[in-house]
């Protein structure tokens, strides 16, 4: 066998090895960075980093940034949050140096009198999304403004951003709802979609689809490039509010905001492929392929995608409270009580736990204020917002 075949065979041993150990029913994972609400453009909280390195973790540095912070965007070696202003109303942006905890530039004043902003990273551009329905791109590594856009026809904006294939996607309220496509190159609208409500729900994105999920169930696919509508699913009742989708094995896991049971839909039409018992008004899953990882009344437990059979749980204190986020296999959640854990996300078990130094809120999906928080990763780093203060930990 010459060298040429040999290497061939060999190169496809390595594929066929890799394929083995996927997961079954996981889609592309997002390496490296933290871009959205919940780590990727599907929501699914899923995240490969080899320079994070399997727990235990140590703190690298902490800041108190003086009031309520945002999920984490982790991305180009920065740290990005806003917070709501210790002094009077609004929000801040801060960048970060991951390395050092320091500021990279700013903080900027985002100058809008309400308490919510969030944010979004791609294409070279960092989004800040206010609630007056101004968006505005910046450059991560300055600081500088490249466009801002004053989103038409609505005038409350609780729906963080979602960067995908060139577009930042929004939502907004006020008179109905709107689902926005904007350019991320310049901030020109691309088209817009009415919808039954626009609150709370930050567009979850594949290349065929753009998922939002409101009160009742009201969920919704639009293809990405046109806007044109591909399904939408309905109930008879309709409300304020919404809630983030998460896409993920084939389906779409919508949580409602008023009191029915959370379902998953089939992404190609919509239809309701089961549902689920959760308590109240729980957070976003996450997924590692078909392992899908809920809180439940301050309980953490493992739920098959397919089956939705429980096969675990973890306790931990009882008032676990953000959404999980998956970071190499392992989960990552955190506890009103500002306990952080990482398990293991085959059996549950616990590996390492750390005392974060201040309470770890939930993320609340039902108000426009403070800002939306929530768990992130990248850059070698786990980054976890705890009410005031921001920590991050690594190896």
């Amino acid at each position: 066998m010459n060298l040429r075949r040999t290497i061939a065979v060999v190169f496809s041993a390595a594929l066929s090895a890799v394929a083995l150990v996927t997961p079954v029913g996981a889609q592309p994972v997002q390496t490296g960075a933290t871009t959205t609400y919940q780590i990727n453009a599907r929501h699914d909280g899923s995240l490969v980093d080899t320079a994070v390195g399997a727990p235990p973790l140590s703190q690298k540095w902490s800041r108190d940034l003086g009031g309520n912070i945002s999920y984490p965007i982790v991305a180009g070696g920065r740290v990005f949050v806003t917070a709501t202003s210790p002094d009077e109303r609004g929000t801040v942006l801060h960048a970060i140096d991951a390395a050092t905890g320091e500021n990279a530039w700013g903080p900027v004043d985002l100058g809008d009198s309400s308490w919510w902003s969030a944010l979004a990273y791609g294409g070279g551009r960092l989004y800040a999304q206010k609630y007056d329905g101004v968006l505005t791109a910046f450059n991560p590594v300055t600081g500088a403004k490249i466009w801002t856009v004053a989103l038409p026809g609505q005038y409350s904006f609780t729906s963080p951003p979602t960067f995908a294939g060139g577009v930042v996607y929004t939502g907004g309220a006020g008179s109905g709802g709107t689902l926005y496509a904007v350019n991320a190159a310049d901030g020109t609208v691309l088209w817009t979609q009415p919808v039954a409500n626009g609150d709370s729900s930050s567009p979850a994105v594949t290349a065929n689809g753009v998922y939002v999920s409101y009160a009742c169930e009201q969920t919704y696919a639009f293809d990405p490039k046109s806007g044109n509508p591909v399904w939408h699913h309905e109930t008879d009742c309709s409300g304020g509010g919404g809630r983030t989708p998460v896409l993920a094995d084939g389906g779409v896991w919508v949580r409602d905001d008023a009191g029915m049971t959370p379902s998953v839909l089939n992404a190609s039409d919509g239809q309701v492929r089961g549902t689920y018992e959760v308590s109240g008004r729980p957070p976003a899953p996450a997924f590692d392929g078909r392992q899908g990882y809920f809180v439940d009344d301050g309980v953490l437990q493992e739920r098959h995608s397919r089956t939705l059979a429980t096969r675990w749980k973890f306790e931990g204190d009882g008032q676990i409270s953000t959404a999980p986020i998956v970071v190499n296999g392992y989960v990552y959640v955190g506890s009103r009580t500002g306990r952080l854990w990482a398990l293991n996300g085959a059996t549950g078990q616990s590996v390492w736990t750390t005392d974060v130094g201040a309470p770890i809120k939930g993320p609340d999906e039902h108000n426009a204020s403070p800002p939306l928080t929530g768990l992130g990763a990248g850059g070698g780093l786990v980054v976890v917002p705890a009410t005031h203060l921001l920590v991050a930990y690594g190896q």
